[in-house]
């Protein structure tokens, strides 16, 4: 599939891979090697506005009864759900601009290895929950074979309140080889007889922090043994040819009103092919 839509759009995928000549890695670079970077509270002052206003919107959810609605929706689940997501986060313009900002997405075009677009988006609400399913078991996001997600802390995160843990690259591609684990979740038995303990990371943080992941090769999980709530915005870029689009796409029709603003890096990383 990326090989035919990489056919049919060879002409903007040359584009944007030669643009990246013009495009210094900028400060929020990820590691090549290891696939993801720690971004703390005020480094980014997008992402420290981007949090904030993350917050007020959930706050505001709240308390127009919208966490009970959630719930009430999904009687056995009380992890990862949504609050926003998708083209619905085209209503707030203000959001959408923040997580194309400049600094952001010269950081996964280079390592991605062109400009990327902006897949898709979600914030997240994890309540309380003492369950242990999907992907709150080790996996990796399947969608593409590279991608740059940002996973941005909208509330303060401590250990107790389920945050995401994962395992650099350059080591998960190790395990993965060695169990020749190429789909579906990896047991805590079988990764912890490979990997010791110390190794494993945690996106824990202020809110306004953030970590910056390959999802795709970083093995993970998140969302478990919550004691406190969790808000947490992600947001992924893809490379232009990746394979499959996400339930969270995001799609814009024109570059008007508030996006008329965009430069023209931030155009080609809001622009997806029909």
């Amino acid at each position: 599939m990326a090989a035919l839509r990489r056919r049919r759009l060879a002409a903007e995928f040359n584009q944007r891979r030669n643009i990246l000549n013009q495009i210094e890695p900028g400060p929020l670079a990820l590691d090549p090697v290891t696939g993801w970077r720690f971004i703390d509270h005020g480094q980014s002052s997008e992402l420290t506005e981007l949090a904030r206003r993350c917050a007020d919107l959930f706050a505001s959810f709240k308390r127009d009864g919208g966490t009970d609605q959630v719930l009430a929706r999904n009687p056995s689940k009380r992890f990862l759900l949504g609050v926003l997501s998708g083209n619905e986060l085209l209503a707030q313009p203000d959001l959408v601009k923040l997580m194309v900002a400049r600094p952001i997405v010269d950081a996964a075009a280079h390592y991605l290895g062109s400009v990327p677009r902006l897949e898709g988006a979600v914030l997240w609400w994890t309540p309380p929950n003492a369950s242990q399913t999907s992907s709150q078991c080790w996996h990796i996001d399947e969608l593409a074979g590279r991608q740059v997600k940002i996973l941005l802390n909208c509330s303060d995160v401590t250990p107790d309140c389920g945050p995401v843990h994962f395992l650099p690259a350059d080591r998960s591609d190790a395990v993965r080889k060695q169990i020749r684990h190429r789909r579906g979740r990896v047991s805590d038995q079988t990764l912890f007889e490979r990997v010791r303990p110390d190794e494993v990371r945690q996106a824990t943080g202020p809110a306004g922090s953030a970590i910056m992941l390959d999802s795709s090769r970083c093995l993970h999980f998140g969302s478990r043994g919550n004691e406190r709530d969790r808000l947490v915005l992600a947001f992924h870029f893809f490379a232009a040819d990746a394979p499959v689009d996400s339930r969270y796409h995001i799609e814009l029709d024109g570059f008007t009103g508030p996006y008329a603003e965009l430069d023209p890096i931030q155009r080609l990383a809001m622009a997806h092919p029909r």
